[in-house]
């Protein structure tokens, strides 16, 4: 009976340190609004950029965005907002929403000179 007290705490913990910690918790630099270099997309003829916004617990990932409507891009095919996380490994940002969607984190928020990039799905991103 013994062994059993101690062996669930142990499993509670492990679950526990192995599962997905708050993206801002874990570094606040991701903290803002992020734009991606803007790219040709040929199906609509024009360049986009997309755009990440993490604020709290929020994430806000706009899709294909054709103008900027200041601070915001707009425009935009798609957007999605939910809970934002990172993994254990620190290579997946997650948006937890109806439908969530994982992303490759490439490089995690880095200065250069006076400007804040980080990539992700293959893509460069700008702080704003």
């Amino acid at each position: 009976m013994k062994k059993r007290f101690y062996i669930l705490p142990l499993f509670v913990l492990v679950l526990l340190a192995s599962c997905n910690k708050p993206l801002l918790k874990y570094n606040s630099e991701f903290e803002g609004t992020w734009y991606s270099e803007p790219q040709y997309n040929s199906v609509m003829g024009k360049f986009v950029s997309d755009q990440f916004t993490f604020s709290g617990k929020t994430g806000t990932y706009l899709i294909d965005c054709q103008d900027t409507c200041a601070p915001n891009l707009c425009t935009c095919t798609g957007t999605l907002t939910g809970t934002s996380e990172i993994n254990q490994q620190r290579d997946k940002i997650r948006l937890n929403s109806q439908t969530p969607r994982v992303f490759e984190l490439n490089a995690e928020p880095y200065q250069e000179g006076n400007y804040w990039y980080m990539e992700v799905d293959g893509k460069k991103y700008k702080k704003q």
